[in-house]
């Protein structure tokens, strides 16, 4: 017989008092209940601590973004500005504007050049076919109306109406023969200029001697267009008169630009030659692929 060491109560021999079971399933429990603690203070800083790097990170994303924002509005800006210096360079002093245009062979600048005379062609005969279109589908029950409207719409021939997929395939390949004009003169230019003159040209100084082109082209293009649409016969001529000084311009332009790569002039007739044969052979076999 023996008695509880916490109350005093009297127990049998190997019996076990109340109390005393209670308290060791208190101090059971309590290395439990601070583990528990632990585990969830652990969690609690882990988690905040994920949430602050990630607070981080999006700020950091955030003004990495506005730093390339930032820089792609400066160099548009830069582009534009360039772009108006030259326009203004090819009336003021053609010669030095082509030259200095050629030997810089800006790589922004002549993607922007080559690209923006694909997206004017592209859209322009996009236009076109839009406009045949609804030439093709107007009919007012009017003889006088209708003989109206065909004079209006006299520049486009077309009686049947283009559908959806040749309208795309149009586009595509309007955008398509810049490039290849593109790809193959700064192709012929750079392998001529070198095996005449032995001059250091770069694939890029070719491609710049499409892009001069394009300089004065593209707003050419767009009034020609644009004045092209009307049916008065005073302005077709402006229409056609710009289409004419744009295309001879042009041709002079690629001549001065030959003449800042290949010294020797003699030879700048036969490369002037020879790109536009194999480009009008190249686009002529593209046109059949369409």
């Amino acid at each position: 017989m023996s008695f509880c060491k916490y109350c005093g109560k009297q127990l049998q021999d190997g019996e076990v008092c109340t109390c005393q079971q209670a308290q060791q399933s208190a101090g059971a429990a309590q290395p439990q209940q601070e583990f528990n603690q632990q585990a969830a203070q652990q969690t609690f800083q882990q988690g905040a601590g994920q949430q602050t790097y990630q607070q981080a990170q999006q700020g950091f994303n955030q003004q990495q973004a506005s730093q390339q924002m930032e820089a792609v509005k400066k160099a548009g800006a830069n582009a534009a500005l360039d772009y108006v210096n030259v326009l203004k360079g090819l009336f003021t002093s053609p010669v030095e504007t082509v030259s200095a245009f050629v030997a810089k062979a800006n790589v922004i600048m002549i993607a922007i050049l080559i690209g923006g005379q694909a997206i004017i062609n592209m859209l322009t005969r996009l236009f076109d076919m839009l406009i045949a279109n609804s030439k093709a589908k107007v009919t007012t029950g009017s003889k006088e109306l209708d003989s109206l409207l065909s004079s209006y719409y006299s520049s486009y021939t077309n009686t049947k109406p283009y559908p959806a997929g040749s309208i795309f395939k149009n586009m595509l390949l309007e955008i398509l023969l810049v490039a290849v004009a593109a790809a193959v003169i700064a192709l012929v230019v750079m392998l001529l200029a070198k095996a005449f003159n032995k001059a250091n040209v770069t694939y890029m100084q070719g491609l710049a001697v499409y892009a001069i082109t394009a300089v004065l082209g593209i707003p050419a293009e767009l009034l020609s267009w644009v004045t092209g649409l009307t049916s008065v016969g005073f302005i077709d001529r402006i229409s056609s008169c710009v289409t004419v000084f744009s295309n001879v311009a042009g041709y002079a332009f690629v001549y001065i630009a030959i003449r800042a790569l290949c010294k020797d002039e003699k030879k700048i007739p036969l490369i002037m030659a020879i790109s536009y044969v194999a480009v009008n052979f190249l686009t002529w076999v593209l046109r059949l692929m369409f």
